[in-house]
């Protein structure tokens, strides 16, 4: 199907940012065409036209981690600085289901979709769920199944691993759904199921995630055992290259960020959330300065309270 949106502000975000208003953008079935002044408005015809009132039209925002499944436990224990283990972690254990899981996701992408979140980075449980949500939904996403020693849709320690190698070919050849795999943490996974986790994305060619350097305890346990930061600790595993997302890296040290540079991570920064639970602000400017891949997101309901960017 051939669309024209007229009359908007186009703001394209190309290299110049560069503006239409008023512009047209027209759309064959799922791709952009072209994009221009209403003076230029293509003469073929259209099967659908759609006039725009002058809104803004730009690219579709990207939030790049998130934990859609949450909704549930939005709110739940703000002002407790271990609510992750004291509640979060419980409640998923005792009331997560995969019927609850698609429900929460079908809402968490709502949300996401009226704040202008077209494409999303979901690490849960229960993803096969999530990942039909997404595709009932129409978003793009990257979904990866959370790895775990105990996790609520598993019932053996780090079942997330099997669970993940059943998920990704499954999802595959999705045109709007991209399958993914994600160790919770470092401190949270053994050294050998964040190896085989990042040998099945290998495998595959999919993403690979976690949380990084997000923690006090966390910078404490790996300077004590290991006289290393959790970076340094991943980089010596063999799972840092450009397939991974490192969400937060909150407490990352000039020597971390020229580590990420030199296995080209990704950081994912959840500045909201992080604001919120007073753990600190990242070294983004640091980052970008050294031209390490720097995304926002607004990590999980529960954690930010918002899925807006």
């Amino acid at each position: 199907m051939k669309t024209l949106l007229t009359n908007v502000h186009v703001l394209t975000m190309d290299a110049a940012y560069t503006e239409f208003n008023p512009g047209f953008i027209s759309i064959v079935d799922d791709k952009i065409t072209a994009v221009g002044a209403m003076e230029n408005l293509p003469t073929d015809l259209h099967e659908r036209v759609l006039d725009g009132k002058g809104a803004l039209a730009i690219p579709g925002m990207i939030n790049t981690h998130t934990h859609i499944g949450m909704i549930p436990f939005r709110s739940l224990g703000d002002d407790t600085p271990d609510r992750l283990t004291r509640f979060l972690f419980p409640l998923e254990q005792s009331c997560m289901t995969a019927s609850l899981a698609y429900h929460s996701g079908k809402y968490a992408i709502a949300e996401m979709q009226l704040a202008g979140i077209t494409t999303f980075f979901d690490m849960y449980y229960f993803e096969d769920e999530l990942a039909q949500a997404t595709d009932e939904m129409g978003s793009r996403a990257i979904l990866a199944e959370t790895v775990l020693e105990k996790a609520p849709d598993t019932g053996k320690p780090y079942g997330g691993l099997e669970y993940a190698a059943a998920f990704i070919p499954k999802w595959l050849d999705h045109p709007l759904i991209t399958p993914a795999v994600a160790p919770h943490a470092p401190y949270t996974n053994s050294s050998e199921s964040l190896k085989q986790a990042f040998a099945l994305a290998e495998k595959y060619d999919v993403p690979f995630s976690l949380h990084v350097s997000e923690m006090t305890f966390e910078m404490d346990k790996y300077a004590s055992e290991y006289n290393q930061t959790p970076v340094a600790y991943l980089a010596d595993l063999g799972v840092l290259d450009a397939r991974t997302l490192a969400a937060h890296c909150i407490f990352a040290t000039d020597a971390d960020i020229a580590l990420l540079k030199e296995t080209n991570v990704a950081v994912a920064h959840c500045i909201g959330a992080n604001t919120k639970s007073a753990k600190g602000i990242a070294p983004i400017q640091a980052m970008l300065d050294a031209e390490v891949r720097v995304g926002l997101g607004t990590d999980g309901p529960s954690s930010g309270n918002t899925l807006d960017l």
